[in-house]
């Protein structure tokens, strides 16, 4: 095929002790500390934990687990076959070479420890959002052509999340971010956040809404790992999914941008003709509905997906989502990261050199507004 800008749209960085070193003084007996602790077979490697108010994050034990090798004192942070500067970005030359080495010439960059909802202080939350924002700032200026960064924003308080998506913006940041696909158990339609979904659509930023274990109705049925990810870190994307299409967001701003990551995309076509299906009964009973299907808004809108590298039914879902608006997802660092994700996607023969082209780099240069 012929050669394409390759674009990683979704990795991530492993937070270590200097993204707090921006945090606003007033907060410093709070900051957040690595403890470490026994190595025991139960962790699996996953023997510092991050204290923060209190508690211990991630929480590799029990209901409600949740998984991810932040801080680097961790045995599974080790393991992984690249270096801790380039996991957490303080060796920006070594995340260049590891990208370099996975065939990828631009990486997008979100969180790790945010993953989780790590305090009830909205304020605080606010405070450790804008410190991590002002060092990926930093960090990604090391290579700014090459490496691009999502700005967190408070969701819990519009204000705040307005003001911290304007000096995101003035900073650099390619888009804000979340990885609450619901605020508790608040979907997104019913947190009042239009004044953020404005001003999204006045700086023409886009909105991407990554997996995370934001939702505790979701998140503690589950006590291993495996029920964490599969349900419980991805549902709450489906769920703000509904909440844009569903529950009138994109009624009253047409023009958002919106990205949905880390959940794959074969979910797309069952939850838009799920959401088809009921919507004719519940206008039919005189039930309030958006003003369209989740079809017509899933056609008119800029909706973008990432995909993983070994979806079957890919191809079905292009024709369905549209050729443009699938984008490749690598996941670097990550546990699950595929480090073959490029080669994969050019080896598939069910997908035509145009989509390859596509997922491999147009669609999210398209997306981040890149080119």
């Amino acid at each position: 095929m012929a050669e394409v800008l390759v674009v990683d749209a979704d990795s991530h960085v492993e937070e270590c002790e200097e993204v707090w070193q921006f945090l606003d003084p007033k907060y410093a007996a709070r900051r957040p500390m690595p403890l470490v602790g026994e190595n025991r077979p139960v962790f699996a490697g996953m023997n510092a934990f991050w204290y923060i108010d209190g508690q211990v994050f991630p929480r590799p034990l029990g209901r409600g687990v949740t998984i991810y090798a932040t801080p680097l004192q961790q045995e599974r942070a080790r393991r992984k076959p690249w270096s801790l500067g380039s996991q957490a970005l303080t060796d920006p030359a070594e995340r260049l070479r590891d990208l370099d080495a996975a065939g990828i010439d631009v990486q997008v960059l979100f969180p790790t420890l945010f993953l989780d909802t790590l305090t009830e202080d909205v304020e605080f939350e606010a405070a450790l959002m804008a410190s991590y924002n002002q060092f990926m700032a930093r960090a990604c200026a090391a290579a700014p052509e090459r490496l691009k960064w999502a700005a967190l924003l408070p969701l819990r308080r519009v204000d705040l999340a307005v003001a911290e998506l304007r000096r995101a913006h003035a900073l650099g940041a390619v888009c804000a971010a979340t990885t609450a696909g619901t605020l508790g158990d608040l979907g997104l339609d019913q947190a009042g956040l239009d004044p953020l979904w404005a001003e999204l659509e006045r700086l023409g930023m886009p909105f991407c809404i990554h997996c995370g274990w934001c939702n505790d109705g979701v998140r503690r049925p589950f006590s291993t790992s495996y029920g964490a990810h599969v349900l419980g870190f991805t549902l709450p994307v489906l769920m703000a999914f509904y909440a844009f299409l569903g529950g009138g967001i994109l009624d009253r701003y047409p023009r958002l941008k919106l990205g949905f990551l880390e959940a794959g995309c074969e979910w797309v076509p069952y939850l838009v003709q799920r959401m088809d299906h009921y919507y004719f009964a519940e206008r039919r009973s005189g039930r309030p509905v958006p003003e369209r299907r989740a079809s017509e808004y899933l056609r008119d809108c800029a909706l973008y997906f990432t995909t993983e590298a070994e979806e079957r039914h890919l191809p079905q879902v292009l024709e369905f989502v549209g050729g443009d608006r699938i984008m490749l997802s690598a996941d670097m660092p990550h546990g699950e990261a595929r480090e073959a994700a490029v080669a994969e996607i050019r080896a598939r023969t069910d997908l035509t050199e145009a989509q390859k082209r596509s997922i491999l780099g147009a669609a999210a240069m398209q997306f981040y507004g890149l080119g």
